[in-house]
Formats: C-alpha cells, sequence, structure tokens
C-alpha cells in the first residue's frame, strides 16, 4: 500500500532533490500526495486529487506524515494512562519524591489494579525520566527560568520526548519572532495550514495582553521557519486517514453510526402527515393539536430542536410554551413564516428545564467542541440551508441545528447533526458546517441538574 502523506501549506515543489532545482509546480495545503522514493530527506511525490500537475520534490519539512504507532512515553495500566496529558509537572514531581498511590488516579481504580503492577509503577516512572534525564533536567531549568514551573502539564514533557507534534491554526496568524504579540513576525500561518510543535511553549506580555505560545516549525512555499505561534488559536492536527478523510465525501456515510441515535427525535404524527403530503420539509407541519387553529408552519425549527434535547413531542411542547404566558408565543404560532431567536429558544429551554450558554463557532476547533460534548451537553447552532433542507457552506436560508457529535480530522473533521428540516440525523464536514454557521451562534444546552 503506498504511504501518503500532505502538505502542511502552500509549497513549491521542486524538479530534483535540492532547493536549488528549479520550481516545476506549486501545490496547496492539506494536499494529499503519494511518497515515491526519498532521497537525502526529499521526497518524491504526486498529488493524489489535482489534475493537470506532475510529480517533484519536497523536502521532508514541507509534509505531515501519518502519525506512527510509538509506544506511550508513560506506563499504560488496564488501558488507562498513569500519567494524562493535562496533569501538573508540579504534582507529578511530589509524587516522585513520596511514592505511593498516585494523587490523580481514582481510588476505585487504583483499588483494581494487582499490587505488582502498584509496586512496579513507581520503578517504571523513574525510569522513564531516568533514560532522558538530561533533557528532563534541561526542561526543567528552561521552565524555571521562563517562570512556568507552576503552570507546566505533562503533555508539554510527552511532546518533547516524542519528537514533537502536529497543530493547525485556527485562524489566520503570524508566527512572532518572540513570544509575544508584537510587529516582529517571521511569516504568517493561514487557517488550517499545518505547524510542528516542539513541545516548549513561553508566555509573554503582561495582564489581559499575556498570551501562552508555542515554539513550532514551519515550512511554506520555499522557506523554513522556527518561531512562536499563539496557543489559543492552534489545535492538534489528527492525519486524515484514507476511511475517515472530509475530503473523500463517501466517508459521511460511516464515520458515525446514524442507526444508533443520541437523542430521541420528535414522534408526532403531524411529522408522518406532513411527508406523506408531500411538504418539503418534515417540520412543515399542523400545530393545531397545540393551539387549536388549524395552520401548517413553516418555521419550526428552533421548537423542533428543543423538543428533541427535551426528549419530548414538538406539539406538547409547543402547548405548553403557550401555558408558560411566554409573550412571543402566540405571536410566532399564529404567523407561519416566523422564526425563533435566540431569546426564544431559552423560553423554549425552560419549558424542558434545560439551560443555556452562549455558544460561538469564532474562533474554535473540532477538539474543543468535542471535548465538551462529551460531558452530555449539546449545541443548537445557526447554519444556512438550501430549499430542501441541505446545509451549504453559501445556504440563504437560516436554520437550527443541533450538533451531537464532532469528530476532529486533520485541520477537518466531521459534524453530526440533528437536522429538523427533515427530522433526522445528518454528517456534513466540519469546516463546511463552520462556512454555513457563519458568524452565527447558539448556545451550549445542559442536562438537567448540569452545571454550564
Amino acid at each position: 500500500m503506498p504511504m501518503i502523506a500532505r502538505t502542511r501549506a502552500d509549497v513549491d515543489v521542486r524538479s530534483g532533490p535540492t532547493i536549488d532545482a528549479s520550481i516545476s509546480d506549486r501545490f496547496p495545503g492539506d494536499c494529499a500526495v503519494e511518497m515515491l522514493e526519498e532521497k537525502q530527506q526529499w521526497y518524491k511525490v504526486k498529488p493524489l486529487r489535482m489534475m493537470h500537475t506532475v510529480s517533484g520534490y519536497l523536502p521532508k519539512p514541507a509534509l505531515a506524515f501519518p502519525t506512527a504507532n510509538k509506544a506511550p512515553v508513560f506506563p499504560i495500566i488496564s488501558g488507562v494512562l498513569t500519567v494524562p496529558p493535562s496533569l501538573k509537572l508540579r504534582e507529578f514531581q511530589k509524587w516522585l519524591t513520596v511514592g505511593g498511590k498516585p494523587t490523580w488516579i481514582p481510588v476505585n481504580f487504583w483499588s483494581g489494579v494487582s499490587l505488582s503492577q502498584q509496586a512496579n509503577l513507581f520503578v517504571k516512572m523513574l525510569a522513564t525520566i531516568q533514560a532522558d534525564k538530561l533533557r528532563w533536567e534541561k526542561w526543567l531549568a528552561e521552565l524555571a527560568a521562563s517562570q512556568r514551573l507552576e503552570e507546566a502539564v505533562m503533555d508539554e514533557w510527552i511532546v518533547i520526548i516524542s519528537g514533537g507534534r502536529d497543530l493547525y491554526a485556527i485562524r489566520d496568524h503570524y508566527i512572532y519572532k518572540q513570544p509575544l504579540q508584537n510587529e516582529l513576525y517571521l511569516g504568517c500561518v493561514l487557517k488550517g495550514q499545518v505547524m510542528r510543535w516542539t513541545g516548549i511553549i513561553r508566555s509573554g506580555g503582561q495582564g489581559a495582553n499575556r498570551k501562552t505560545f508555542y515554539d513550532v516549525e514551519f515550512y511554506r512555499m520555499s522557506r523554513s521557519m522556527r518561531g512562536w505561534f499563539r496557543a489559543d488559536i492552534a489545535a492538534p492536527y489528527l492525519f486524515p486517514d484514507a476511511g475517515i478523510d472530509p475530503q473523500v465525501d463517501a466517508n459521511a456515510e460511516t464515520v458515525f453510526d446514524l442507526a444508533s441515535p443520541i437523542l430521541r427525535l420528535p414522534q408526532d404524527p403531524e411529522i408522518a402527515d406532513a411527508r406523506s403530503k408531500g411538504y418539503t420539509g418534515a417540520q412543515y407541519i399542523d400545530i393545531f393539536a397545540a393551539t387549536r387553529k388549524r395552520l401548517v408552519h413553516f418555521s419550526l425549527c428552533g421548537e423542533f430542536c428543543i423538543a428533541t434535547l427535551g426528549g419530548m413531542d414538538v406539539l406538547p411542547l409547543l402547548q405548553r410554551w403557550m401555558e408558560s404566558k411566554y409573550p412571543r408565543a402566540a405571536a410566532i404560532l399564529d404567523n407561519p413564516h416566523e422564526g425563533t431567536s435566540m431569546i426564544d429558544l431559552r423560553a423554549l429551554l425552560k419549558c424542558v428545564d434545560r439551560h443555556g450558554e452562549a455558544y460561538s463557532s469564532i474562533p474554535t476547533s473540532p477538539q474543543l467542541i468535542k471535548n465538551r460534548l462529551s460531558s452530555g451537553q449539546f449545541v443548537v447552532s445557526g447554519c444556512g440551508i438550501n430549499s430542501v433542507g441541505k446545509i451549504k457552506a453559501d445556504g440563504k436560508i437560516r436554520h437550527w441545528v443541533v450538533i451531537e457529535d464532532v469528530r476532529p480530522v486533520g485541520s477537518d473533521g466531521w459534524v453530526r447533526v440533528y437536522n429538523p428540516f427533515n427530522n433526522q440525523d445528518e454528517v456534513y464536514s466540519y469546516n463546511l458546517f463552520m462556512q454555513s454557521a457563519g458568524a452565527g451562534g447558539g448556545m451550549w444546552v445542559s442536562q438537567p441538574g448540569q452545571a454550564l
């Protein structure tokens, strides 16, 4: 099977394996290429999906490669990392001094670990540090010099030992000469382009202007750079293997198991009636059962979303909304083309014992959204659709959907949404969805009794 890599940024393709060879082409960033041969840190490659291009040579720093299956830096017991990436360095150092049960490992898990494993863990941890003692001591000295000993986490050491980690830019920004946001920069990383983080972090600036920066290496066009990129607008780059690549539309059918529901979808008989009558949208239902007025409503996407999050049908929710005496409820339901605003959605959430907190798609990353979804929350998000309810980057009709799950891939990913237009779960590429959402907002929605 041929080895596939991806270009980190727009890059000049050379006719030979040297920087002095003539430029024969230029590939864009995130271009999948097949590796044909290697010559002294240069690779002869050909693009997989681009037309009218020729094979040529790219230097190794210009390419992102599939993640190798390396042994973890620290031991794993029963499939669980014994040193989580978010663990504070100070807490780890303290444990290396006193031994015993690691303070960060839950008691119920530790009690299920054999005594021999418990006894060997300290020895293995210490051996891991001793194996790279010089680098460990250099790292600690650098942290002390930059006054970061208290805030440093073990993930930084894991990245250093692993030889770096690929990150991508959430939005366009500069690589600075120093860990300060100022006018002295080396170049610009465009949204989606990929850098290599060395594991080194610095913080610079004062007060509200204080920022954290990654020490990164970056190759663009024909130039290699090393400098500092803001940590808050960078995210991990997960290499897009063939079966999950967002550039392959067919993968949308397999990246999520849509046969396993995440939320209970509304089951009002009126939804089936709308389908049988040939209405374009399943959400175009007669709301007589809630209002006692014969009226087919065409703008109920917000109400469908909240009903789904509340685990109930739409018409009982509308009736409950009317009974709540919310001032706009009657006006919205009397007008078949009147949609719901954020304020209206908050009033609907109260009817299902849910709470909302502002959500913004700018700037964010699939991983940040995934982390919060994993806590059991969901997002009601605005987006744009076409006349048959499909989410489009240039969709002109504004529409509410529920983000149920996200799968980060590369500098893109996949989004599983509940789309009330068709009353079903659908899958879109993350970047397409975010283009559709634009600058629009939405709400994080909690479960009953869950803090936001």
